[in-house]
């Protein structure tokens, strides 16, 4: 049988460790959701961009059929230049979008394993503590074992 008092440190031993596990096991769940707050942002970003692009491409439309409609001979070559920059930036604009959607969800799948890997640890913790706790239980026992022994009236001596 091993030392209750043995068992007692090695069981605080390995909740602390567990304890340094659960915190940085929380650490990186943090860095991971911060890591999401930042792909989300980047992406709502470049739909913003994305929408500013097709307002000013309609808007360069309109302007065409409307206001410039009686210059347009000596405005094409202009108008044709900004209408093939929109667009192409329209077209670049719509690939970044979807790399940012692709790293969003890369954040997201990471912050996902880094949130089970904290649940995890914090069980692991918890078991710990259970552990801390039933060996410091069995130390109490031994030691009130020990305790009756030795207050137990001792037995008569036979000659």
């Amino acid at each position: 049988m091993t030392d209750p008092g043995r068992q007692l440190q090695d069981a605080r031993q390995l909740q602390r460790l567990r304890e340094l596990r659960e915190r940085k096991a929380l650490t990186a769940f943090r860095a991971a959701e911060a890591e999401v707050a930042r792909a989300q942002q980047a992406l709502d970003e470049r739909q913003r961009t994305m929408e500013r692009l097709q307002l000013a491409r309609d808007d360069l439309g309109r302007r065409i059929v409307g206001d410039c409609a009686p210059q347009m001979g000596r405005l094409s070559g202009y108008v044709s230049a900004t209408q093939e920059d929109l667009d192409e930036q329209l077209e670049r604009t719509e690939y970044a979008l979807i790399d940012d959607e692709e790293a969003l969800s890369n954040a997201q799948g990471h912050a996902a394993q880094a949130h089970a890997a904290w649940l995890r640890a914090v069980s692991q913790s918890g078991s710990a503590e259970t552990l801390v706790g039933d060996a410091r239980k069995a130390l109490l026992r031994e030691r009130d074992r020990r305790l009756e022994r030795e207050d137990a009236p001792a037995p008569p001596a036979f000659f």
